[in-house]
């Protein structure tokens, strides 16, 4: 497993091939190397005040797309539910965006730009031309919808590091049945979706760029287990690296031992984690599935793009115990996101948790980020989860994606 001390780390090819030579190149990216180490080996303590990594920012709640495997738009998500309580979605506000960059720009985090679906958020290019000027580095995680027009704009700012797209599909028919449109028409996610990725390949190949690294994002589920290798076979020499990720989904058991939990430690019931309770999981063939990544391990060598794992397992009986014993933390005991990266939520809410947004720290329409983020909610949050994980941390990107 490629961890060290129970904290995930990326896989050595892509380090070699990639990360090294990328700092080696961009002297102006060196700044991130005693960031990296303090977040995989810094000694965290939940009452210091402490610089911050990575502000994420949510920009947006709207979204073109209906995926089941998500936990704000799938068949539970909670934004979901506020549409049909016709409540209004948010998004941020670009003025407050720009004071959190300002402020925080003597850490310079690195920023973590997603939604909804970030490129129906207006002012994303803005946002890098922002960070551009103060030689800021960032990320989106995107599923393409309005990429292709802004593309080569973002990348030529400079401080667009990683591309993030997601791609779930070995086809057309196969990502637009898992990453259906939103309005019910018939529209190519995946067509679009491949589209921008040899866009990104074509730019950087034409300007000679490392940066962005292409990153697609396949979430294994019941309707692509089986294709696994298929997908991978898509971007063996366009993209960098190809996180394949378990899903992040939660029973109902844990859904109620959750709620004990969390209120006995905070004092209030949570409500978001609902948005995890899929039906898309339930029939992963942990069997065919540790037969896909054996044939993935296989086919990537020597090619570019190198593949990962998310949570980092590999085996049948691994994979199978993933599915099935949701007490089990597979290697990842403690959290340790909450120390390096603040959550922006689209109505300014910051939160320690990207998945399980109900515990909130502050609000940045209303506060300076330092305070929120060396703030006592933020710090009570630290303690808490020093007692130990949640019910439903153990199924948790923020936990073994981190």
């Amino acid at each position: 497993m490629s961890k060290f001390s129970g904290k995930a780390l990326l896989p050595w090819p892509f380090v070699r091939q990639y990360i090294i030579p990328g700092f080696m190149k961009n002297t102006d990216s060196w700044y991130m190397i005693p960031q990296q180490f303090r977040k995989y080996f810094g000694n965290h303590n939940p009452d210091k005040d402490t610089p911050v990594g990575q502000i994420s920012l949510r920009v947006n709640e709207v979204c073109n797309l209906r995926c089941g495997s998500c936990g704000q738009w799938g068949e539970n998500g909670h934004l979901r539910l506020k549409l049909e309580r016709g409540e209004r979605l948010d998004q941020l506000d670009f003025d407050t965006v720009k004071r959190v960059i300002f402020e925080t720009r003597r850490d310079r985090p690195f920023y973590y730009i997603w939604g909804g679906e970030p490129t129906m958020w207006k002012p994303l290019l803005p946002l890098f031309e922002e960070l551009a000027r103060y030689k800021l580095k960032g990320s989106i995680v995107s599923n393409s919808q309005d990429m292709d027009r802004i593309l080569e704009d973002l990348i030529d700012t400079g401080s667009l590091q990683v591309l993030f797209l997601s791609l779930d599909g070995w086809n057309s028919e196969s990502q637009n049945l898992m990453r259906s449109p939103a309005n019910g028409r018939a529209s190519d996610n995946f067509e679009k979706t491949m589209a921008v990725i040899e866009k990104a390949h074509e730019i950087k190949k034409r300007k000679n760029l490392l940066f962005p690294f292409i990153i697609p994002i396949s979430v294994i589920s019941n309707h692509n287990y089986m294709h696994l290798a298929d997908i991978h076979r898509l971007v063996l020499d366009k993209a960098q690296l190809h996180p394949y990720y378990f899903g992040w989904f939660i029973t109902e058991e844990r859904c109620a031992q959750h709620e004990q939990v969390f209120e006995s430690r905070f004092g209030f019931k949570p409500h978001n984690h609902k948005g995890y309770l899929k039906s898309c999981f339930n029939d992963v063939d942990p069997a065919e599935t540790a037969r896909q990544i054996k044939e993935i391990n296989q086919i990537s060598k020597g090619r570019s793009c190198v593949p990962q794992f998310l949570p980092d397992i590999e085996t049948e009986s691994e994979i199978r115990r993933y599915y099935e014993d949701h007490s089990w933390h597979c290697g990842y005991p403690s959290c340790e996101s909450i120390y390096y990266t603040a959550e922006i939520s689209p109505d300014g809410r910051v939160t320690p948790c990207r998945d399980y947004q109900d515990y909130t720290c502050g609000n940045i329409n209303k506060q300076s980020f330092y305070d929120i983020w060396n703030g006592k909610e933020f710090k009570q949050f630290r303690r808490e989860m020093k007692k130990g994980l949640m019910p439903v941390c153990t199924r948790c990107c923020g936990l073994q994606g981190f």
